[in-house]
């Protein structure tokens, strides 16, 4: 009976937040009212696998809305004050109601000319709509749709390829360009609060990681988007879009064999897995403080393979469900409970962010993992049926704690309702309640 009313009230912000240009990250009256790409894009993959399921043409139809909307804002040209780089796809976009953003603050955020406030601050966005675009097409979605935005897709794949990596060392990164006057975000990817990037132990005369900062989940999306577009660019009739094709996948190859050496972590005597960094600053250090985010490996993955290498996922499904990051009262921990700058009740370090431990639980079952992805599923179910509303996150310390200023509707929290309720109960959330109760009278 619970599952059926958290379906229901989902089902009823999902509604409220569609707009005729996708989807709102929060409700309207709250912070993140306005169109950002990260959680959009992330909101339509989860849109996706609910359509797969249920044939249902809203998803679909919500999902296309959502990547309409991101073609028409994808950069065009170079603007270092607002991030814009041509084939960058969009982090925040508000064209009124900014002024907390671009007059209030020390360091105001840009304005366009139009009166538009866009920021480009998120290196993410681009391959999670390379990825989200192809998940469209792979689930029965208009092939005519794709083709009036295959334009935006090769200038996105064209960015990832020749744009996204600052220091030329192989990864996807992000940075602040030295000339910038105006404000914005000093760290780009989903965890982008600047308590959440640090060094676990403080190195000698330098406090703070230097940029450029590669996140680990975005090399695990960037795979996945040249993996993808590759295999489908590879057999295209254009010559050009066949070497396109080509590049795309030995990148890919090179990605994954450069990742596995750079971002997994050892133990110094046996040479075994103890985890995976979650970024390389720009000295290639490892930030090595155990975080949710390197199971978004698992999560981004094609085919039965992700980035990682096989004999890692194992260690990592482990890793994940160590006491110290999964709750099985609520879910998993955004950093390690043994993590100095642990806090339950921060913005990322400690708190649970339902997102992210449903993307962490189909990450467990597309490896087959299905009974620990049900666990984790149960214990979300529990933090969902507590504050009954989707809300944007939420600390876990001797019962359930209330981060001071969570939205209480997210749009990707609401996704990640429907998603995982779908999940436990399929077909029965269809049904009439009163069929369910009866059903439940008879067992």
């Amino acid at each position: 009976m619970q599952k059926k009313f958290l379906w229901d009230m989902g089902w009823k912000k999902l509604q409220e937040l569609e707009t005729p240009e996708g989807i709102l990250a929060s409700a309207r009256n709250e912070v993140f009212g306005c169109i950002f790409g990260r959680d959009s894009l992330i909101s339509s993959l989860g849109l996706m696998m609910l359509y797969e399921n249920t044939q249902n043409s809203y998803f679909l139809t919500l999902t296309e809305k959502i990547l309409r909307t991101l073609s028409r804002l994808q950069g065009s040209e170079l603007e270092i004050e607002s991030g814009e780089e041509p084939g960058k796809i969009i982090h925040e976009f508000r064209p009124q109601n900014h002024s907390h953003l671009t007059q209030s603050l020390e360091e105001p955020w840009f304005v366009y000319p139009s009166g538009e406030m866009r920021s480009y601050d998120s290196v993410d966005s681009t391959p999670l709509f390379l990825m989200a675009a192809h998940a469209y097409l792979e689930v029965g979605g208009s092939s005519e749709f794709i083709k009036s935005i295959m334009p935006n897709i090769r200038k996105a794949l064209y960015w990832l390829l020749d744009a996204a990596d600052n220091n030329s060392d192989g990864f996807v990164d992000y940075w602040i360009h030295p000339r910038r006057q105006f404000g914005g975000l000093r760290v780009q990817n989903w965890m982008d609060s600047t308590e959440s990037l640090f060094f676990e132990e403080e190195l000698a005369g330098e406090a703070k990681p230097t940029y450029p900062i590669a996140p680990v989940e975005v090399q695990g999306y960037t795979w996945v988007a040249y993996r993808s577009w590759g295999e489908y660019l590879s057999s295209a009739a254009s010559a050009a879009d066949r070497a396109l094709g080509a590049r795309l996948l030995a990148r890919a190859e090179r990605l994954k064999q450069k990742f596995n050496e750079s971002f997994v972590l050892k133990t110094s005597a046996q040479q075994q897995f103890s985890g995976i960094a979650f970024a390389l600053d720009g000295e290639g250090r490892q930030l090595i403080s155990p975080r949710s985010s390197m199971g978004h490996l698992l999560w981004a993955s094609r085919q039965g393979e992700s980035i990682l290498h096989t004999e890692y996922i194992e260690p990592l499904r482990k890793r994940l469900l160590a006491r110290d990051l999964f709750v099985p009262q609520a879910g998993i921990r955004t950093l390690s409970s043994e993590s100095r700058n642990y806090d339950p009740v921060s913005y990322h370090n400690g708190s649970i962010w339902p997102h992210d431990t449903a993307m962490l639980a189909l990450g467990l079952e597309n490896f087959g993992y299905h009974e620990d992805a049900a666990r984790v599923r149960e214990a979300l179910l529990m933090a969902y049926t507590h504050f009954e509303t989707p809300i944007e996150l939420f600390g876990y310390s001797h019962g359930f704690r209330e981060y001071k200023s969570a939205c209480r509707t997210q749009a990707w929290s609401t996704v990640a309702l429907l998603s995982v309720l779908h999940k436990e109960m399929g077909w029965r959330l269809l049904l009439p309640q009163w069929f369910i109760e009866a059903e439940s009278s008879l067992r």
